[in-house]
């Protein structure tokens, strides 16, 4: 029970920000529906979901450029030294003491420049095809306390994501401005993300 409670909002908000940029985006929408034209319409089962690559570049990149949960923690067990943090560049290793918690930004993290190019602040699904990050890429958090419901997630918004796409060729932005951050459970966007799907 969980799991469906938890991938509630997750996976809403993951959606919704996904749309948002799709729907400003018409040629990453006409690249994504050209993919899922190779389903001849039919519902996708579990397999043809995980072999639609442009679809897991979009779903990846919306995770990188707006992380569901964008900022995390994590209490020391025991004293530890991070290799990277301190000094004043930022590149000495930092001592953390047992029970310190320590916040990180995933935001952040993902915007970096020198992790995912020049254009870390923009959108652009085609990144993932050569890029294989490690514990750069956190939408799921890692580790033993990686998230249960990563696959669970992942797949519904894959279906959800298909299903439109074979269903509606356009689909339009109705906000009025940019992309307003909201932070409740998730990151979402404050206004909400308003489109119009026509067939």
């Amino acid at each position: 029970m969980n799991i469906l409670l938890a991938g509630r909002d997750t996976t809403a908000s993951l959606l919704s920000n996904l749309f948002f940029m799709l729907a400003r985006r018409p040629k990453i929408w006409k690249k994504l529906r050209e993919e899922v034209a190779t389903l001849n319409g039919r519902a996708p089962t579990y397999q043809q979901l995980r072999n639609l690559t442009y679809l897991k570049y979009c779903l990846n990149e919306s995770l990188r450029f707006h992380p569901v949960v964008p900022v995390n923690s994590r209490k020391a067990l025991s004293n530890t030294v991070l290799p990277v943090g301190g000094g004043p560049n930022g590149k000495s290793p930092v001592f953390v003491r047992k029970g310190t918690i320590v916040f990180y930004s995933v935001w952040a993290m993902h915007r970096r420049q020198d992790l995912y190019g020049p254009d870390a602040n923009e959108f652009r699904p085609e990144r993932w095809a050569d890029l294989r990050p490690g514990w750069e890429y956190l939408p799921f958090n890692g580790g033993p306390r990686i998230c249960i419901g990563q696959q669970y997630a992942l797949t519904e918004a894959a279906y959800v994501t298909v299903r439109l796409a074979q269903q509606f060729s356009t689909l339009e932005t109705r906000d009025p401005g940019p992309w307003e951050e909201a932070l409740t459970l998730t990151l979402c966007s404050r206004n909400g993300t308003k489109v119009c799907l026509r067939h």
